[in-house]
C-alpha cells in the first residue's frame, strides 16, 4: 500500500512540475535536480545504513525500500525544483511565503511517512534546521552555477 501511495504522490509532484511555469533554464533545472539528489543521498546515508547493509534485526519490506528510494530520488528533488522555481524573480513577501510553504510541505511529508522518507526518527527542530541548510545550499549552488554560466558566455 505504501508503494501505491508513493507512486501516486510521485505522479502528482511530476505533473505539478510539468504544469507550473519555470523561471529557470533546462540546464539549471537539471543541475539542481542532480545536486539535490546527491545531497539527499549523502544526508540519508547514515540513517538508512541499516536498510542498505541488511541489518538482520531490521525488517524493511521490498515495497518500503522502493518507497524510500522513490521519495529520496524523485519526490524530494522535484519538490526542491518546484519551490526554487517558484521562489525565482518574485517580491520578498512572495519568496518568504513560498519558502515557508515549501518548508511546511517537506516537514509534513517527512513526518507523515517518516519510515519511508528519513528512515529513523528525527526531532522536528533538527529536521527544520536540515531543510533550512538544504535550501540555502541549493540556492547558493544555483547562484554559483549561474555565475559560472555567465563567465562562460563572456
Amino acid at each position: 500500500m505504501i508503494l501505491a501511495v508513493t507512486l501516486c504522490l510521485t505522479w502528482i509532484v511530476v505533473n505539478l512540475f510539468v504544469m507550473l511555469p519555470k523561471k529557470m533554464s533546462w540546464e539549471e533545472n537539471l543541475f539542481l535536480f542532480l545536486v539535490s539528489s546527491i545531497t539527499i543521498m549523502f544526508a540519508l546515508l547514515i540513517p538508512a545504513k541499516r536498510m542498505y547493509f541488511d541489518d538482520p534485526g531490521y525488517k524493511y519490506s521490498l515495497e518500503g525500500t522502493m518507497a524510500f528510494l522513490t521519495n529520496r530520488n524523485i519526490i524530494f528533488p522535484i519538490l526542491t525544483l518546484l519551490s526554487v522555481n517558484l521562489i525565482q524573480y518574485r517580491g520578498f513577501w512572495k519568496q518568504a511565503l513560498v519558502a515557508l510553504v515549501s518548508l511546511f510541505v517537506f516537514l509534513a511529508f517527512c513526518r507523515l511517512e517518516e519510515k519511508h522518507t528519513i528512515v529513523s526518527s528525527i526531532s522536528p527542530i533538527q529536521l527544520t534546521v536540515f531543510f533550512i541548510f538544504y535550501y540555502s545550499l541549493m540556492l547558493s549552488l544555483l547562484k554559483c552555477f549561474r555565475l559560472l554560466a555567465e563567465e562562460r558566455k563572456v
